[in-house]
């Protein structure tokens, strides 16, 4: 806009009611608008973070940072991720609370509050290895935080689950027992000994002859058992 200030102190001083802005809707849990203000912020400050790498390689046409200090800008800039992060979180859009906990880390490593908060994300995307990894470490930073405690007995329910549903399917996999074979007869023991013994295909045919046998002695036997029976009727 025409007339208005685009001093690196004026952005920074833009930057920073931006962000008193959306601490305000925050407080009233208006996570949407806060949102909005805490987006702008990128918008005015981002150009001003500079490495001195980049301003010898280009001099003069580098972005002028004024009285604007580097380290004001990456603290600025964490503080906005965070709060985006924490805004997502909020309304349940937990991948981008991640994404925005990532772009603060990538600033600070050490930002605490963006571990907290990854943690919290990732606990509700099921990543329970990285939500354990992120929330102990900021337990250890934050050890009265009443949200972390919550979140890390939540962890320890949903961890409970998994073993349990783990427990059951392995139960079921040890649990079936094999079919039963069905017992040979005699005869077809005997078929399997004299295949065994001479071979397939001349075993075969001993066993067709073995059981022709025993099938004409069994029918020999019920022929006559008929005759007894009908000697008694006569």
């Amino acid at each position: 806009m025409e007339g208005q200030d685009t001093s690196p102190e004026a952005m920074m001083a833009m930057a920073e009611r931006l962000k008193k802005n959306g601490n305000l809707f925050f407080k009233k849990k208006e996570y949407a608008e806060a949102l909005k203000h805490y987006v702008k912020i990128f918008l005015y400050i981002n150009h001003l973070n500079v490495s001195d790498d980049l301003k010898q390689m280009v001099g003069n046409r580098a972005p002028k940072t004024g009285s604007v200090k580097g380290e004001d800008v990456v603290k600025l800039q964490v503080v906005a991720n965070q709060n985006c992060a924490l805004c997502k979180l909020n309304l349940g859009d937990y991948e981008y609370s991640e994404t925005f906990c990532n772009k603060a880390l990538a600033r600070n490593p050490k930002a605490m509050k963006a571990i907290m908060i990854r943690g919290r994300a990732r606990l509700r995307l099921n990543n329970l290895d990285g939500a354990k990894q992120d929330l102990e470490a900021a337990q250890k930073e934050f050890p009265n935080s009443k949200v972390i405690q919550i979140d890390l007995e939540y962890l320890k329910r949903k961890y409970k689950k998994v073993e349990q549903k783990q427990a059951k399917l392995f139960a079921g996999m040890f649990d079936r027992k094999p079919k039963k074979q069905k017992a040979k007869t005699e005869t077809e023991r005997v078929e399997d000994v004299v295949s065994n013994a001479i071979g397939s295909e001349d075993g075969d045919k001993i066993s067709s002859l073995i059981s022709q046998f025993a099938g004409g002695a069994n029918s020999t036997s019920s022929t006559a058992d008929q005759s007894s029976s009908s000697g008694e009727k006569q």
